[in-house]
């Protein structure tokens, strides 16, 4: 039985402890790997541009999210015309968050003067798949390169 005092759980006991390590579990949890891309206005200047991506970063810290990766792409040609613009300075913002700062992300980014395009999307899936697959590759050289067959008509050619 865990030791109880009248308050709850007494001081260091695992009865005491178990809330904070479901809550640190749970933060884990809930912190994913975004990208967010933005294309601000091609009329701004490059450090409007700069301004922007800053005030953007802002958002992402004050929503409780770290920043991993900022690039800016600089100006390019868009596919097709969007507005009046066929232009746009390209930003690419890397972020680990939990899921309730996307939402309150784009929402800003809906009414933030200069930025006409936005996309965020969830990349931590597609980074867990790669390792997987690199790990899983690793291992299938590795036992390629321990079965003695494999080797040995090497051997044979390079002694002829």
């Amino acid at each position: 039985m865990l030791p109880v005092g009248p308050l709850g759980p007494e001081r260091g006991s695992p009865a005491a402890l178990a809330p904070q390590a479901v809550q640190e579990e749970d933060q884990q949890l809930s912190e994913r790997v975004y990208e967010i891309i933005f294309i601000a206005d091609p009329n701004l200047g490059e450090p409007e541009v700069e301004a922007l991506a800053t005030q953007v970063q802002g958002f992402v810290e004050k929503e409780g999210g770290t920043i991993q990766k900022r690039e800016m792409w600089g100006k390019k040609r868009l596919a097709y015309t969007v507005g009046r613009h066929r232009e746009g300075y390209y930003v690419l913002i890397a972020t680990a968050a939990p899921g309730t700062l996307v939402k309150e992300v784009e929402r800003r980014l809906k009414v933030t003067d200069g930025i006409f395009r936005f996309l965020t999307v969830r990349v931590d899936e597609e980074l867990r798949k790669a390792e997987r697959r690199k790990a899983k590759r690793a291992l299938g050289e590795e036992k390629r390169k321990a079965r003695p067959g494999a080797q040995a008509p090497r051997e044979q050619e390079v002694q002829q």
